[in-house]
């Protein structure tokens, strides 16, 4: 046994394995592998083994896709069989809304190279006979789905890490993890104490335990998932070929052929988490007792669909559990505060996302970029609330509802309200309808007094569709106010804290006191990591303000580029200081009768910042917005909250003010195309190609990133951002929709919505550089049907920045 590793990987599962995998093939032969009893013990060894493409999410989806083209070369890369059967499969449709979201996935799925087709009732009962297609509208076929054998596969993942150079330590389980300082992790194992530079913890639903010992609890609980094994069926005996795996996601089951039965596999809806407290020390290859009755709605839908099933008896009832993270999305990546330390686990679907999650894992390890951009299943991406409690309510949510329509806009009601700001009752009170982001709740729209104040989901124009359109008009023509708390926000200071900034970010800091800049923290591959709005307050006071979903990661990806000289001091102060949005033409009026500051362009301009007295309350006032509009952003003491937010709507009474939400923001921000963090920018977007360039000053200076820049100028771009005219019917481009030249895919939408004060559907979206000229007629498909679509100028309104500059 080696006494010293590089890397060592907590857990012989398949996420384990595939992660040590993956480190081999990219040349790092020093690694090691733990695994408390023998490889695939945990849930790999239960699992049903299904290996589908198909997710509402496209970067999901290529992870899943990436898994399955693993699996399909490693039997001839290792020699080990890996039991796959590609049978396909059919996603069965009995709605219509069921058969919009496989509209929208369709077209989804090609920009992964993914080739799915909607079939009909008649295609559905030829592909597959024993079904019962009454009330059927279609179904999504996938023909590079199927199955897989969990323990082989996972076998084979470690004969392939073996071969790199890699050790799997078998019956060998952690005891106690330790580490002085900055120095190597001290794992301690019944056969000796294993010292690892980098450690990965991949032990499934072990993986509290070995968070516990590091010092850092995860979001993930596991749930009880059941599914039945059926007798061999004789109809299923004289069939030729196997079925294809069969989902009635409507009634909640997924159903496939196992040799000459079948696998039944429900999602019941009171399914329980399983050992929130702690997995009992002994707690193996085990099954859980079967709970039969939890399933017999879902059987009995099942045998009306496919009657067959009744003719085979039960010979197995696998009873195990599997992870749930809040989102349903593994963990795969660097931890908040801990370096050297990355997860790999939380997979509710872990066979098909095991192979994908390893690479993507290594990928973080060895550093160079990912296959695409992995804040999805970043461990940051959940903040303090997501305690055991949230966590568990949330997974409950998930598993329940696993096979529900994916809307695009849906909002989720377990777990809040996490984090409310103080004016949330005063909002709740005036028709606000609420979503969550990194737990804080924020309003997306307001309803009219005598309407429910509750979202209808639809792909389509829907109930907020009218009232988002009304507070558009009110910021573009009156005054409005939105509550933006949740943004994330950070103070850097210190002597040194100009120098570790401009290096930072692409553009330049700002030299004055009291002036703002809009700035990106590039990957050295160019690939947008973070966009902050930096206003300097003194000479060594620094001000960032960022993305709400983004504080744990931008909070480490400041404190992980800093200097260790105690020369910077980084302090997350979100908490502290809450956002109220103020902006439209009569902000300024509004404004002026609560403060004795003076509000002119020629005393406080464009992109400046000055602290202000609003009653009792110091603000800071940022003249920025993300509307378009004249309007200033006040950061105040929370606790100063309620007080500002009643001024100003007593202020603002004659001049109609109103509030507004983010559904309408985002209307409003795609009229003056501004880039989002998370859409537009990327790690696998640069600032180039997302068309600013006036951000990124390269003269005279370093930056992370600049190299990669430099060389993307000189070589040239192979996609840039336009915005948009949809001419749309009823449904809006939302983001992940193929762009089309004729009928050729020339690009993809990032995000987009209506624009309510131009009239029409709108999207940003990478294309071609060549096709980026305002005036290119090219066309977006939506939910199936392909619409036309003009590039415009950019940005579509007020190109001049003359509303944002008013004076008066």
């Amino acid at each position: 046994m080696k006494s010293h590793a590089r890397v060592l990987v907590i857990g012989g599962g398949i996420a384990g394995c595939s992660t040590l995998y993956h480190l081999t093939r990219m040349g790092w032969s020093d690694v090691v592998l733990v695994e408390r009893g023998e490889l695939t013990s945990g849930s790999t060894w239960h699992a049903s083994g299904n290996v589908p493409n198909f997710s509402p999410s496209l970067n999901i989806m290529k992870l899943q896709s990436y898994s399955i083209g693993l699996y399909e070369r490693l039997e001839e890369e290792t020699g080990h069989d890996v039991g796959l059967h590609m049978t396909g499969s059919l996603r069965l449709a009995d709605n219509a809304e069921r058969i919009d979201e496989y509209r929208r996935i369709v077209a989804m799925a090609r920009l992964a190279g993914i080739e799915f087709t909607l079939i009909g009732p008649d295609e559905v009962k030829a592909r597959y006979p024993f079904i019962d297609a009454d009330g059927l509208l279609g179904a999504l076929a996938d023909p590079r789905d199927g199955h897989i054998d969990p323990s082989r596969v996972t076998q084979a993942l470690a004969a392939g890490a073996r071969d790199g150079g890699a050790e799997i330590l078998r019956n060998t389980p952690v005891e106690a993890i330790a580490r002085q300082g900055s120095g190597p992790w001290q794992v301690t194992t019944p056969k000796g104490v294993i010292t690892a530079d980098i450690l990965v913890n991949a032990a499934g639903y072990r993986a509290g335990e070995v968070a516990a010992m590091v010092g850092h609890p995860l979001p993930m609980v596991s749930m009880e998932h059941q599914y039945l094994v059926t007798e061999d069926i004789d109809a299923l005996k004289t069939y030729d070929g196997e079925l294809p795996l069969l989902r009635d996601v409507d009634a909640s089951f997924y159903l496939r052929q196992e040799r000459k039965g079948l696998i039944l596999g429900p999602y019941e809806t009171t399914a329980p988490p399983w050992a929130v407290d702690g997995v009992p020390s002994g707690f193996g290859q085990e099954l859980l007792p079967p709970d039969l009755e939890r399933l017999e709605e879902i059987v009995e839908k099942a045998i009306r669909r496919v009657p067959l099933i009744a003719e085979g008896g039960i010979k197995t009832v696998v009873n195990g559990p599997i992870t749930y993270t809040p989102d349903g999305a593994p963990l795969v990546g660097p931890e908040l505060g801990v370096p050297d330390y990355f997860l790999c686990t939380g997979f509710s679907f872990g066979i098909v996302q095991g192979g994908g999650g390893g690479k993507a894992c290594a990928q973080w390890i060895v550093g160079g970029g990912h296959d695409f951009d992995p804040f999805e299943i970043d461990p940051r991406r959940f903040g303090p609330h997501a305690t055991i409690r949230y966590t568990v309510e949330k997974a409950c949510e998930l598993y329940h509802h696993e096979y529900v329509v994916a809307y695009p806009d849906r909002e989720w009601p377990a777990g809040r309200p996490a984090r409310s700001t103080p004016i949330d009752q005063r909002l709740a009170a005036k028709g606000a309808v609420f979503g969550s982001r990194f737990g804080w709740e924020r309003p997306n729209w307001f309803a009219a007094k005598g309407t429910v104040a509750e979202d209808v989901d639809s792909f389509r124009h829907t109930n907020w569709f009218e009232p988002v359109g009304a507070e558009c008009r009110v910021v573009r023509q009156r005054v409005g106010v939105l509550n933006l708390s949740g943004f994330s926000k950070f103070e850097v200071s210190g002597p040194g804290a100009e120098a570790f900034l401009d290096r930072l970010v692409a553009n330049r800091v700002p030299r004055r006191v009291g002036a703002i800049a809009l700035a990106h923290a590039l990957t050295p591959a160019g690939g947008v990591a973070a966009e902050f709005t930096i206003t300097r307050f003194s000479d060594d006071l620094f001000y960032l303000v960022s993305a709400a979903a983004a504080e744990h990661h931008d909070l480490d990806w400041l404190r992980g580029h800093a200097p260790t000289d105690g020369s910077v001091t980084i302090e997350a102060v979100t908490t502290r200081l809450g956002t109220l949005a103020v902006a439209g033409p009569e902000s300024r009026k509004v404004l002026a009768q609560l403060t004795d500051a003076d509000l002119s362009n020629a005393a406080f301009p464009w992109l400046s910042a000055r602290h202000i007295e609003i009653g009792y309350a110091t603000v800071r006032a940022l003249r920025v917005n993300f509307v378009g509009e004249l309007g200033w952003e006040l950061h105040h003491p929370i606790e100063s909250q309620c007080a500002i937010y009643d001024a100003l709507f007593e202020a603002g009474a004659d001049a109609g003010i109103a509030d507004f939400g983010l559904r309408a923001m985002d209307s409003l921000r795609f009229e003056k195309a501004y880039r989002m963090w998370g859409a537009e920018l990327t790690r696998e977007t640069t600032p180039l190609e997302a068309g600013l360039e006036r951000f990124v000053k390269f003269d005279n200076r370093d930056f992370i990133g600049r190299e990669a820049l430099l060389r993307q100028r000189d070589e040239g771009l192979s996609q840039k951002l336009a915005c948009l005219r949809i001419d749309v019917d009823g449904a809006d481009a939302k983001g992940w929709e193929p762009v089309l030249d004729g009928k050729h895919r020339v690009g993809a939408t990032t995000s987009g919505g209506y624009a309510h004060t131009l009239g029409h559907g709108i999207a940003l979206a990478y294309v071609r550089p060549d096709l980026a000229e305002p005036g290119t007629r090219l066309a977006v498909e939506i939910l199936g049907d392909v619409r036309p679509a003009t590039v415009l100028e950019d940005p579509p309104y007020d190109a001049a920045n003359e509303r944002l500059r008013a004076d008066g």
